[in-house]
């Protein structure tokens, strides 16, 4: 979105802030697709909502590329946003139905590797196309063509087999209990920190060391690279040890990376301590998927969207909760305050929810 806005903003003849604005449909597209399916499933097959759902998303996105109305724009991405969602949560409660244990693990850790090389990828393209004057749309072509590719898989894919753990017609009874759901808790804590840093970590480079953008963008730079080499190594370990010490270790090193942001003196400091945090995000929501999956017998859609809807609600109210904390503050430096007191709230959450599965386990 970054790097679209400015060249959308041009093509609408609209002010970049008001067309940052205007994808705020597409994330609360997202967020309003997971409410959706917390019953989606009920009605319809996995097989059904992926192939629904990827229509959807092509449409939308070619309505997107060939749109002149600013305002529809806001109905389209909204659209896209919800369908996306909703792909996505059929897509984990699939995984969830064809591996289970250590297998299912790997193959959700190894989706954090897979988002972060697509970031990287994306954001290549996205460089050529804007570089090279193409519409600011014309890397959702791209996705779309991408989404044609996938959606030819669904079609063609075999649900039906020996392979699908459950079938389709068979009812499964939902799984909740409290160290599950303290686990979407932490998550959403975590989103909350994690994304606050995105804001105003960047903002705190430059005020703090009196460089210019250039030097904050390679700062978010060494975050990206270290995330993705990060998620692949992550994606190894967890083939062969339990997702949860991996999402413990994750989890401090943000908490430690985030303290020590505010002691660094010098900017190339902050350049190395950018290489821990990256890693410590790299794998950390697709492990806390898994590790939350451990704690149910039968992992349906509705423990997926609960966890899909805390990670967005926790995305959501970041630049609410670390923009008040700047405001009453009066310095960048409180919006690093506040996340690294939310890190340690999730570090507790975690040990929490350890105490309430063993003390469930004894009884």
């Amino acid at each position: 979105m970054g790097l679209i806005i400015p060249r959308a903003a041009e093509a609408f003849g609209v002010d970049a802030v008001s067309m940052a604005a205007q994808f705020t449909w597409l994330t609360g597209g997202i967020f309003f697709g997971y409410i959706l399916s917390m019953g989606i499933f009920d009605r319809f097959t996995i097989k059904q909502v992926l192939i629904g759902s990827y229509l959807i998303c092509v449409l939308a996105l070619l309505l997107i590329h060939f749109s002149t109305n600013y305002n529809l724009l806001a109905v389209w991405l909204a659209l896209f946003g919800v369908a996306i969602s909703m792909a996505v949560c059929g897509s984990g409660t699939l995984i969830t139905r064809l591996w289970d244990g250590r297998a299912r693990q790997t193959v959700l850790v190894a989706q954090d590797a897979m988002f972060n090389g697509g970031g990287v990828i994306f954001a290549a393209i996205a460089t050529w196309f804007a570089g090279n004057a193409f519409a600011f749309s014309a890397t959702y072509l791209v996705v779309a063509a991408i989404i044609v590719c996938v959606l030819i898989l669904v079609i063609i894919a075999n649900f039906d087999s020996s392979d699908f753990v459950i079938a389709h017609n068979e009812k499964v009874v939902t799984q909740w209990n409290f160290s599950f759901l303290l686990i979407g808790f932490s998550l959403l804590l975590f989103m909350t920190a994690k994304i606050s840093i995105f804001i105003w970590a960047p903002q705190y480079v430059e005020a703090k060391f009196g460089v210019g953008a250039e030097d904050s963008g390679r700062f978010m730079g060494n975050i990206f690279t270290a995330a993705l080499v990060g998620s692949l190594v992550g994606t190894w370990l967890v083939s062969r040890i339990k997702v949860k010490i991996l999402l413990y270790a994750l989890v401090l090193v943000a908490g430690a990376a985030t303290i020590a942001f505010t002691r660094m003196a010098t900017l190339e400091s902050m350049m190395i301590i950018a290489l821990f945090f990256g890693v410590s995000i790299s794998a950390t929501f697709n492990a806390y998927m898994a590790f939350a999956l451990t704690l149910v017998k039968i992992p349906t859609h509705r423990n997926i969207a609960y966890m899909l809807l805390m990670s967005g609600l926790g995305s959501a109210i970041a630049p609410l909760v670390s923009s008040q904390a700047v405001a009453r503050g009066g310095e960048i430096e409180y919006a690093l305050y506040i996340c690294a007191a939310l890190f340690l709230m999730v570090i507790l959450t975690l040990f929490a929810s350890e105490f309430a599965v063993r003390n469930r386990t004894s009884s």
